[in-house]
């Protein structure tokens, strides 16, 4: 785990989407306003949902760190707290309990929004995320959570679909829900 502190800002500039002037600006802007530095550059100089969610999960992923799944015990008591389609769906895979009572998860950086956002909405826990290499991601997942009936093209496909729909105005979550329900 990197100690350093990283800053959304410094990301947007590594990607090119925000200069040093601009970040200069927002951080400016922010003492007066009160508003956090995404809202601020969102306001000040059209950057995306999209760029700002990129740039927070890439520093999530920096702070924390990737988790080996292969080094960790798994909890039944914690793998009973999602459904099968729910760990699909959201590449989410319970680990187990700190001795506070957290839940630690693990989950793909290109769903760990959407995996922060269901935890939040749909476990009754205190959880926090580590961020898993896919590919490792998806072995657990089909040791853990197995549908058999599901192949990696269909996933893949299922992916791709929610993916590729980002910007439509409907529920992504809604099909690929409905794919993984006829597979």
């Amino acid at each position: 785990m990197s100690q350093s502190p990283i800053r959304i800002g410094q990301i947007l500039v590594e990607n090119g989407v925000l200069t040093e002037q601009q970040v200069f600006e927002v951080v400016q802007a922010q003492k007066t306003q009160q508003l956090p530095f995404g809202v601020l550059a969102e306001q000040m100089f059209d950057v995306t949902l999209q760029s700002i969610e990129a740039a927070w999960i890439e520093q999530y992923h920096r702070f924390t760190g990737t988790i080996d799944l292969s080094e960790q015990k798994f909890d039944a008591e914690a793998l009973k707290l999602i459904s099968r389609r729910q760990a699909w769906q959201f590449e989410i895979l319970p680990i187990g309990f700190e001795p506070s009572g957290e839940l630690l998860m693990a989950a793909s950086s290109t769903r760990l929004a959407r995996a922060v956002t269901f935890a939040t909405n749909r476990i009754n826990r205190v959880a926090y995320f580590r961020v898993a290499e896919s590919a490792q991601l998806r072995m657990f997942l089909r040791e853990h959570y197995p549908m058999p009936e599901v192949s990696q093209k269909i996933i893949e496909r299922a992916r791709d679909m929610a993916d590729g729909f980002e910007t439509w105005p409907h529920d992504e979550d809604a099909d690929l829900n409905e794919l993984l329900k006829s597979a």
